[in-house]
């Protein structure tokens, strides 16, 4: 009934849920699911996947950035999210059945308009800087196209050893300061922590062990995107993008940090609010973001595809991705991939696993690359950083 009386979308009664409050809220969901069940018997494909969450009592601003719906740890409930969403279209959706990548290292456009993006930097190293503090390569082109920035823990460590030269100038003293620094902050330094809370920089502790620091970060900028009306009702009224989120830092550590964080990609990027938005993975070597199921379609614009890195008008800077990627199937066996806009595309009928074959060392040589995927893959790029 309220489905149909407000024509909202379960996100939307899933907030309605909270406002109205958890005896409601669990009608809803009743009621959802039910609504679901129906769908689902006039569907071979829809598959609904839900997990409660129960908020620390002791913990108010945790809770304040938790989502309506937790990722469960296990790339499985994220393949299934991503299947039930992009199947509902059929089901009165009014969001598109197409998936788009597009390059956040494209120059600004002509009006000067920008995409409002969040970036988040991991407690890794960060070796692109000059030696007055200046960030470059990657993750400073990713900085300047960001309007919300996020330290995950110990990367406002990283971030606070890279830049302190520079933050110590008066006309740079807030240049490279974050918006946010949260997680549980076991690795943040007292020093450091000091440093920010002086130049007003908010501090969240979420001790929830349950999440990495990363989800944390992302729980913060699903509350962002949320608060600055970038997702929901604009999104269902302009298909185009509304906001990019990007990930710093997530690749040349530890194998198993890798790997949470490609689980994250997998996990988030299933979440309503994050499937037409930019959700990718980047350090100064490579990047790495989730392509959807079918029936969803993806289009992928890199910024150096083919040979068009030599053909650059100001050939001695250039940051972005290039032609080397790879199709990753980091879901299990995917039955069915087809390509186009790679040397080597694919044609459907070579199932795609680990242990058979894998799609790495391709190349980008079309503006546009499509793929479809019967399962949920992983697309990466190598990145191409000049600068002199």
């Amino acid at each position: 009934s309220y489905y149909h009386q407000h024509q909202s979308t379960p996100l939307n009664i899933a907030r309605a849920a909270r406002t109205m409050g958890v005896g409601v809220a669990t009608e809803i969901y009743s009621s959802l699911i039910v609504f679901c069940w129906i769908l689902a018997s006039h569907s071979n494909s829809l598959t609904i996947a839900f997990r409660p969450y129960t908020f620390p009592a002791h913990n108010t601003a945790a809770a304040s950035m938790m989502p309506m719906s937790m990722p469960m740890s296990s790339m499985a409930y994220a393949s299934t999210s991503m299947t039930a969403a992009a199947t509902t279209e059929g089901c009165g959706s009014d969001h598109p059945m197409v998936y788009s990548y597009e390059s956040p290292f494209f120059p600004i456009s002509s009006d000067g308009k920008r995409i409002p993006s969040s970036l988040i930097i991991l407690n890794t190293s960060i070796k692109c800087k000059n030696n007055a503090g200046k960030l470059l390569g990657v993750l400073g082109m990713l900085w300047e196209a960001s309007s919300y920035r996020i330290c995950a823990d110990g990367g406002a460590n990283r971030l606070y050893d890279a830049t302190v030269t520079i933050q110590g100038k008066d006309d740079h003293a807030t240049r490279y300061l974050p918006d946010l620094i949260t997680g549980d902050l076991d690795s943040l330094r007292p020093d450091v922590r000091q440093y920010y809370e002086t130049k007003g920089v908010s501090i969240i502790c979420v001790e929830d062990q349950n999440f990495h620091d990363l989800d944390k970060s992302l729980m913060a900028v699903e509350k962002w995107a949320a608060e600055a009306s970038l997702c929901e009702d604009d999104i269902q009224k302009d298909t185009a993008k509304k906001y990019r989120s990007f990930i710093y830092g997530g690749f040349g550590g530890r194998f198993d940090q890798e790997m949470g964080c490609i689980n994250a990609l997998c996990v988030w990027g299933a979440k309503e609010a994050f499937q037409q938005t930019t959700l990718a993975i980047y350090d100064e070597e490579t990047c790495a973001f989730a392509l959807p199921a079918l029936p969803m379609k993806s289009t992928i614009r890199v910024r150096f595809p083919g040979e068009s890195i030599k053909n650059e008008k100001v050939p001695r800077h250039r940051v972005g991705e290039g032609p080397t990627c790879g199709l990753i199937p980091i879901m299990g066996r995917c039955e069915k991939v087809t390509t186009s806009g790679l040397k080597w595309n694919l044609e459907g009928d070579t199932p795609i696993e680990f242990g058979g074959l894998v799609s790495s060392s391709n190349r980008v040589i079309d503006d546009l690359v499509t793929v479809e995927s019967s399962s949920q893959m992983l697309f990466t790029a190598e990145m191409i950083v000049k600068q002199e």
